[in-house]
């Protein structure tokens, strides 16, 4: 069977989710730099941009938001800007990197059910949750950890995994998340069904345009849908699928991909 051209790859998945411009420099630099000390030239960042159809303009000014931010760093090189993940920058792509790069899924676990008094504000209740909690009411919530500080007059338990219903499970991967991800996962499927292309920019960008759609998708959520639906749910079908893309297109050395943009055809 004759594989996609690589133009159809890239374009199967642009528009696999938004592309928030910022969110893509975040992707690039996240991924080529394994190192707090590693660069990536203007023209190669704008360059790897632009075969996924964003402008030189739009890189320009995510780039200035991202250094205002304080997430970007930004050295000259003679008469080239080069930029890398500052110190903050460098820190937080750390704490997710594990999340990101995960080939399987976490074990099976059982998550903690919070149960607040009724005399308690709904409102206080969910202000005290923390990012990755779920609420199943006003004063109830499930988290993948027990709280720290425990909270002495809210209950406190386990919940067996097994016994999860099916609305539950709705609550933790809506339609909406459970859809996008299968999305990712069948176009991720498709461009690798084929070898990956000879041209190194266009390989590294079908790996950076997966690892972003992934990595949108991934920190939207924290570690209870995959600790209570496991591998029967979509988030855990992409996650594989993703895994495989990246084996398929390995991340380059920095220097053989700036050797390979400055070899590339210019038209």
């Amino acid at each position: 069977m004759q594989g996609i051209a690589t133009k159809e790859k890239i374009e199967l998945l642009s528009e696999c989710g938004p592309l928030k411009v910022w969110s893509v420099v975040v992707t690039i630099l996240g991924d080529l730099c394994t190192s707090p000390h590693d660069r990536v030239g203007g023209k190669l960042l704008t360059a790897l941009a632009c075969r996924m159809g964003v402008t030189g303009q739009a890189v320009r000014v995510a780039v200035h938001r991202l250094r205002a931010d304080g997430w970007v760093e930004t050295e000259r090189a003679g008469r080239e800007s080069l930029y890398g993940l500052s110190q903050r920058g460098w820190a937080e792509t750390q704490v997710v990197r594990p999340v990101i790069y995960a080939g399987k899924a976490p074990p099976a676990g059982r998550p903690w059910l919070l149960v607040a008094p009724p005399q308690r504000a709904a409102a206080d209740f969910a202000a005290r949750l923390p990012a990755t909690a779920v609420a199943l009411g006003p004063r109830t919530a499930l988290l993948d950890a027990p709280p720290d500080p425990a909270d002495p007059d809210v209950l406190l338990a386990q919940a067996r995994p097994e016994q999860i219903p099916g609305w539950v499970g709705d609550l933790l991967a809506g339609a909406e998340l459970r859809a996008e991800y299968a999305r990712l996962a069948d176009r991720a499927r498709r461009v690798t069904a084929s070898p990956a292309p000879a041209n190194l920019l266009d390989a590294t960008v079908l790996r950076l345009l997966v690892l972003h759609h992934w990595r949108r998708l991934r920190l939207r959520h924290g570690a209870l849908p995959d600790m209570l639906l496991q591998s029967g749910w979509e988030g855990a079908q992409a996650r594989e699928a993703v895994a495989h893309a990246r084996e398929v297109f390995p991340r380059p050395a920095l220097h053989e991909l700036a050797a390979a943009y400055e070899g590339a055809d210019p038209g």
